[in-house]
């Protein structure tokens, strides 16, 4: 990694930003052990949910969702069965395999029949879900991994667990991967969660276990998508239906899988970060990419193409810069600078002139508008050093004169800290305090 001090320090305070921007508390996680007790216990380093991570989607209200709201759930897992057994049949999985996922298919079917209320319909819904997929061909080899782990988890939690309200996070005993409770569609990895708790445990430095423990897990549960890899969410939410993806949670993903790769100089881990650009190249609902007139945008949800989200586009756009920087990657590179170039212009659309827009026509709420403010500080920060470092090394190789002629190559990191200064006036004056010479850091 070419990291400067300063640049170092950056890095660390917007993973600081992404982890608890939007919570002044760490989540309180329920943990289910292997003995069937469940505990309640503070992370710090994982943040509150589900404030900080994705909403709801605009006039649709997932919280207290009734079942009414929702389509007819079944234990049947009839498609999903018949998808295993076509793939094993061709040679996409072995044997082993398909046995391992039929018997997380029968034991998630068996403990749906001996529940009973809230507990049965949480997980047949999950099933549900995932036998729709199936019967649409959705039930890729690739799949798999994620689908049966997340049968396996709903059905020890719905058996074992504690009841649950929205955006509960969870997580079992001997696992790092972040849960969440979205009901009437059961208990879902919560990817954001998960990887901006990646990027906390790199922050820390004193939690080698841990990184490395989730590191494995994920590299096992992404799915192949888009001409690369994803790590795809399995559940209905806003209108989009399974498996669909986040820009702002996968640029979070590389962003932490590059990090990770590069502390522990493990080569596979910065090639799934640079497997994980497939969506970024592609339109959606495959992929999250809107190639317009100024540069590309890369959207909040690939099923919603009309929606621009501002702090999802600039978290994803942070992703990217971070993955080029660490792994040199000219695809990287090329969606980052098509990403802020559009980033740039948006810009100005996503203020009102006292406030922060969540997206157009929609203000922010204060959390959000602090973690877009951040997002926007961290683009200002590594931008600012990108440049120094870049004009050290003109003016080694080439001469002072160079510096100014080789700068039109570089992003100007202008436009955000200047949106960044304007955001946190904006907030110190709706708070009623004074903002600082300085903006805090």
């Amino acid at each position: 990694m070419r990291c400067t001090p300063v640049l170092c320090v950056a890095s660390a305070l917007v993973t600081l930003a992404l982890s608890g921007a939007a919570s002044a508390s760490a989540s309180t996680i329920h943990v289910l052990d292997s003995s069937g007790r469940v505990t309640v216990a503070e992370k710090p380093l994982i943040a509150a949910g589900p404030g900080s991570e994705l909403p709801e989607y605009p006039n649709w209200a997932l919280n207290g969702a009734s079942s009414a709201k929702l389509p007819a759930q079944t234990a049947s897992s009839k498609n999903l069965d018949a998808a295993v057994a076509r793939l094993a049949s061709n040679g996409a999985i072995s044997a082993t395999t398909r046995a391992a996922y039929k018997a997380a298919i029968i034991s998630a079917r068996r403990a749906a029949g001996r529940l009973s209320g809230q507990r049965r319909s949480e997980l047949r819904a999950v099933i549900a879900n995932f036998d729709r997929m199936a019967k649409g061909g959705l039930a890729t080899a690739s799949r798999l991994p994620a689908l049966t782990e997340t049968l396996r988890r709903n059905a020890q939690w719905w058996t074992d667990g504690s009841s649950l309200s929205y955006g509960q996070r969870v997580s079992f005993s001997g696992s790092e991967l972040v849960w969440q409770a979205y009901p009437g569609q059961g208990l879902q990895i919560q990817w954001l969660g998960t990887f901006g708790y990646m990027n906390a445990l790199w922050t820390a430095k004193s939690k080698s276990t841990e990184l490395r423990r989730l590191a494995r897990e994920v590299r096992e549960l992404a799915a192949g998508r888009a001409g690369g890899v994803a790590w795809e969410y399995l559940f209905q939410f806003g209108g989009g239906r399974p498996p669909w993806v986040s820009g702002m949670a996968q640029g979070t993903a590389i962003q932490a899988l590059a990090r990770t790769s590069d502390r522990f100089k493990d080569a596979r881990l910065m090639k799934l970060a640079t497997r994980g650009l497939g969506i970024y190249r592609t339109a959606p609902p495959s992929g999250v990419r809107l190639k317009l007139a100024h540069g590309s945008h890369y959207l909040g949800y690939s099923y919603a193409p009309g929606q621009r989200i501002y702090n999802q586009f600039y978290q994803a756009l942070r992703g990217l810069h971070d993955l080029a920087d660490l792994s040199g990657d000219k695809t990287a590179r090329r969606l980052w600078l098509e990403g802020q170039t559009r980033g740039r212009y948006e810009l100005p659309f996503s203020s009102s002139g006292s406030w922060s827009y969540y997206q157009p026509g929609t203000l922010s709420t204060v959390d959000y508008h602090k973690l877009l403010r951040d997002f926007l500080r961290g683009l200002c920060d590594v931008m600012t050093v990108d440049r120094q470092r870049e004009a050290i090394a003109l003016r080694e190789k080439k001469g002072p004169a160079a510096v100014l002629t080789d700068f039109k190559n570089w992003p100007d990191p202008g436009p955000y800290c200047v949106m960044t200064k304007r955001f946190s006036d904006y907030l110190y004056k709706r708070l009623g305090t004074t903002a600082p010479a300085t903006a805090p850091r």
